[in-house]
């Protein structure tokens, strides 16, 4: 009876773990540094290359990629690609050489400004593809 008593506990407790193991992966989806390339690429779009003059006397030609939070958020920035493009433009046109110093903040800047356009989706990350500053 004690040996019955004993396995019926060992496999209460095997069938709770499994259970919590699986709401745990059901409710902590897999982080952006887990996704494949595929599924990266499934979410991001490309700018054309911009050239435009910064607030200086420099022109800058430069191309972004942009990660979008799912593929709903990507199908709503492709139907507003010129928009977004048109809102980068205006962002260079009114940073300067030294503003490109720290990258990852002007990427920032971008990033902030574009979710402004997006009510449901947000842009997770905008990549600097090219960047040539004359």
């Amino acid at each position: 009876m004690k040996k019955i008593l004993t396995l019926s506990v060992v496999l209460v407790l095997i069938i709770a773990s499994g259970l919590f193991y699986y709401q745990y992966q059901k409710n902590n989806p897999v982080s952006s540094q887990d996704k494949t390339l595929d599924q990266l690429a499934n979410q991001t779009i490309q700018t054309k290359q911009i050239s435009t003059n910064l607030n200086s006397e420099n022109l800058i030609q430069v191309q972004f990629s942009i990660e979008m939070d799912s593929k709903k958020t990507l199908k709503q920035s492709e139907k507003i690609k010129p928009i977004i493009e048109s809102d980068i433009i205006k962002i260079l046109s009114k940073s300067n050489k030294d503003d490109f110093k720290d990258i990852t903040a002007f990427e920032g800047k971008i990033k902030d400004k574009l979710n402004e356009r997006f009510s449901d989706g947000k842009i997770k990350n905008v990549y600097t593809t090219e960047l040539l500053i004359q």
